[in-house]
């Protein structure tokens, strides 16, 4: 199962290379943004990670902050999922304490309505 993870991610990740979303490609629209015209939390990732692809870590940042402050906790849980796999084990199962959750649920919210507003700093 890890292998075919990683044969999806590196699939996509170089179609991501090739093609620019919003320029080339097959990139389905955010259905939030069609309904809304405003932006989700997740509008700009594509867009970010086809940036970070081609080494412009700031340019991933300013399409979507809250992306790049995940990716390294996403990349931690893949190569710890691998590592688990590998070994032929089960990963251990974690269990949040309730008001980490909320606070990243207020984290996530805070930032949806935030880049929202005027006084969002970064462009899209």
């Amino acid at each position: 199962m890890a292998a075919a993870l990683w044969a999806l991610l590196a699939g996509a990740a170089a179609y991501l290379f090739f093609f620019e979303p919003g320029r080339s490609g097959f990139f389905p629209l955010c259905p939030f943004r069609a309904l809304t015209g405003f932006n989700c939390p997740g509008c700009g990732t594509a867009r970010g990670l086809h940036q970070l692809l081609h080494g412009n870590a700031l340019a991933a940042f300013e399409l979507n902050p809250l992306l790049a402050l995940l990716l390294p906790v996403l990349g931690y849980l893949l190569l710890s999922y691998t590592a688990y796999a590998l070994a032929g084990r089960a990963m251990p199962r974690v269990v949040l304490p309730q008001k980490y959750v909320w606070v990243c649920s207020a984290l996530v919210l805070g930032f949806w309505i935030l880049r929202n507003t005027a006084v969002y700093p970064f462009p899209l």
